[in-house]
């Protein structure tokens, strides 16, 4: 049989598979368990890092056994690993990895994926490698370099089909399994190029051993092939996480830095000729200065702008980091060290910020310290131009990007440490930066302390001993919260209240508590309870019984309900929202019947919730007709003096507690005047569907 006619498709197919899964899974487990660690923006960054040092395996496994091995030993000994592997499947997370405390569980997470999809990643990270080097041995005529296209191909199809066809079209579950057979297909593809590897290598007896051998003279420069790519690795972690920590922690948005990255390694090795340096260094300067004078956003349309902002400058600083590396690349002898430096470049810069710099910065310092590090290699890079080529219009253009730059930079300098305000301490984790600030410092009366997390005031409280328990607009008496805990039928017989509230801050709403109430929070954070505790005085101060339990609110109160039963909570509020995002594993319908199940008979839901970029007046109206109860919504009040954007949507089946005339006197009209209802859950939910297109 000839067989050549085969090889180049099997081959390809192979890789653009290898691809497609190594890709697809990414985005797949990083959702399956984002709500097991609270929701967290840190889980896809902690997930990035594991993928790229499984990658790093793959490649050091694919240039370790083609040195000694032969083709055909070297195809014997990745089927058997290959055979081994499906052992593993399918690739389901087990729920005993949920956890059971507050601790950081970036080796938690790092320890599921390995073995949950370490093998199997591994496996297929060693495809284009392995079957580029095969194929150099039994089709010389064919340039192997070209296959990587096929690879790329198929990773972004794996990227691009997650948000917009198989999250949508199957349940996380599904997901895993489909992709579980995909992986057994593959291996069955692999098996036929071992087969036909065999067949056309028979007298091959020899490894790559040549590629030990260095020209006279020559050298590879190993440190500046890692730095370059670890440079780009640590611009995408650094911008992705600036992106969620004022945004949302949601696919499309882990996808669309990843993609812009992957899409730099095509533009650079496949078109090196569109790559100019001057040009791109100067557009890096703009974008980066740009970005560093950009305000948080806090409307749809600045989230549009910071999104678009900050994938532009992610996508012309990694194409000057990798089109760099194309100018160094070595001989076809030395690619796959070459390509080994750049495995292990990127997961090094995993390392970097993944690990490394939670413990040496308070702040995500990373991302404006990488555009810097960006910058300064684009200048140094348009000067070495200028020398060789003559300034001509490069360095009239360099020198209006660097003013630009160095304005940008000022600006945000400017607006971190001006204004009023004074940072009291900022303590960073896995789950975040918390902030304590002090403002009105000269006044006396209106001095206050913020708590402060992604950019949004979590909670306030007044400096003069006699105003300490005076709280502000969005939890008065007067507030959703305060209607719900001064009115309820319990609160009408004249009994004590127990109150469950998921989500700390500083314990504002502890001072709406009188004596005899006991109230139970639920907090994700341990920073949380630091600071609320060293600079806040509510938890110590309030007449009511308080106690903090650290952990995943949604997940302690499941744990609760299996093994207690009800809390039976007369009013339990759901205040854990980050910055302007909902977590989405608190917001769905198996969540709701968890809080439901805590809930007193006659007890009320109450959940606080913000409009300015998303709209989920349809979720909670939706929710409420699937669970069969009332919902109202309470807007605070311009007139009041207070934030508009906080709301609160109160449930419950006490029809009596609505017709209460402070309470019916005080509910809103939904804000987008519609009907329309949405209901999340687990496996099917996306924060598309209640983004607030209204840009005023």
């Amino acid at each position: 049989m000839d067989t050549r006619r085969i090889t180049v498709p099997v081959f390809a197919a192979t890789m653009a598979l290898a691809g497609f899964l190594l890709f697809q899974v990414q985005p797949l487990l990083g959702k399956y368990i984002l709500p097991w660690f609270g929701g967290s923006a840190s889980t896809w960054i902690v997930c990035l890092l594991f993928f790229q040092a499984a990658l790093l395996a793959g490649y050091a496994h694919a240039y370790a056994i083609t040195l000694p091995l032969s083709v055909p030993r070297q195809a014997q000994v990745q089927i058997a690993i290959l055979v081994g592997s499906l052992l593993l499947l399918p690739i389901t997370p087990s729920e005993g990895w949920k956890p059971r405390d507050a601790d950081n569980p970036t080796w938690r997470i790092l320890a599921l994926l390995a073995l949950t999809v370490g093998a199997p990643y591994v496996v297929l990270a060693t495809t284009t490698p392995l079957l580029s080097r095969w194929l150099a041995r039994i089709e010389p005529g064919l340039d192997p370099a070209r296959f990587y296209a096929a690879s790329n191909l198929g990773a972004f199809a794996g990227l691009i089909s997650y948000p917009f066809v198989f999250e949508r079209a199957m349940s996380s579950g599904q997901q895993t399994r489909w992709w579980s057979w995909a992986y057994v297909l593959y291996a069955m593809l692999f098996a036929v190029c071992a087969f036909l590897a065999l067949r056309r290598a028979k007298g091959d007896k020899s490894g790559d051993v040549r590629l030990l051998i260095r020209a006279p003279g020559s050298g590879d420069p190993m440190a500046t092939w890692m730095g370059l790519a670890a440079l780009g690795s640590i611009l995408l972690l650094a911008t992705t996480n600036a992106i969620s920590q004022w945004s949302a922690v949601v696919p499309f948005l882990w996808i669309l830095p990843l993609s812009l990255y992957l899409l730099t390694f095509v533009l650079a090795f496949g078109y090196p000729r569109f790559y100019v340096r001057t040009l791109f260094g100067v557009a890096f300067l703009l974008l980066a200065g740009a970005t560093f004078s950009a305000a948080e956003p806090a409307s749809s349309a600045d989230l549009l702008l910071q999104l678009l902002l900050n994938a532009a400058t992610l996508l012309v600083g990694c194409t000057i980091c990798h089109a760099e590396l194309v100018k160094l690349q070595p001989s076809p002898v030395r690619l796959p060290k070459f390509y080994l430096a750049i495995a292990a470049g990127g997961a090094l810069g995993g390392v970097l910020v993944v690990l490394i710099a939670p413990v040496v910065f308070s702040d995500y310092f990373e991302h404006p310290l990488v555009l810097c590090a960006v910058a300064a290699t684009a200048v140094v890079l348009m000067r070495r131009d200028a020398k060789a080529y003559g300034a001509g219009w490069a360095m009239p253009a360099a020198l209006v990007g660097g003013l630009v730059f160095v304005y940008g930079v000022a600006v945000g300098v400017a607006r971190e440490t001006g204004g009023e305000r004074v940072l009291v301490e900022r303590l960073r984790n896995f789950y975040g930066v918390v902030k304590v600030v002090r403002e009105n410092e000269r006044d006396p009366k209106q001095r206050s302390l913020y708590l402060v997390q992604a950019g949004a005031e979590q909670s306030e409280q007044f400096q003069a001993p006699e105003r300490r328990m005076e709280l502000t607009c969005a939890y008065n008496d007067a507030s959703g919260v305060g209607l719900a805990l001064a009115h309820n039928a319990r609160r009408r017989s004249g009994a004590p209240l127990k109150v469950g509230i998921v989500g700390l801050g500083a314990g504002m709403i502890t001072a709406l508590g009188r004596d005899g109430d006991r109230i139970r929070y639920y907090e994700l954070n341990p920073a949380m309870l630091d600071l609320a505790k060293r600079h806040f005085t509510f938890l110590r101060d309030g007449k009511a019984h308080t106690e903090v339990v650290l952990g995943d609110g949604r997940l302690v109160l499941e744990r609760e309900l299996k093994a207690q039963g009800s809390q039976a909570f007369d009013v339990l509020v759901l205040n854990a929202f980050r910055g302007a995002a909902p977590p989405m594993h608190l917001m769905t319908k198996e969540a709701f019947d968890i809080y439901l199940g805590h809930l007193a008979e006659d007890g009320i839901l109450a959940v606080n919730f913000e409009l300015d970029t998303f709209e989920m007046a349809p979720l909670h109206r939706g929710m409420a007709r699937k669970l069969a109860t009332t919902v109202r919504w309470f807007e605070t009040r311009e007139a009041e003096g207070c934030d508009a954007a906080i709301s609160w949507a109160l449930y419950t089946k006490d029809k009596a507690f609505f017709e209460m005339p402070q309470v019916k006197k005080a509910i809103s009209a939904w804000r987008d005047r519609r009907r329309t209802e949405l209901v999340w859950t687990d496996t099917d939910n996306n924060l598309m569907s209640i983004i607030n297109w209204s840009w005023d």
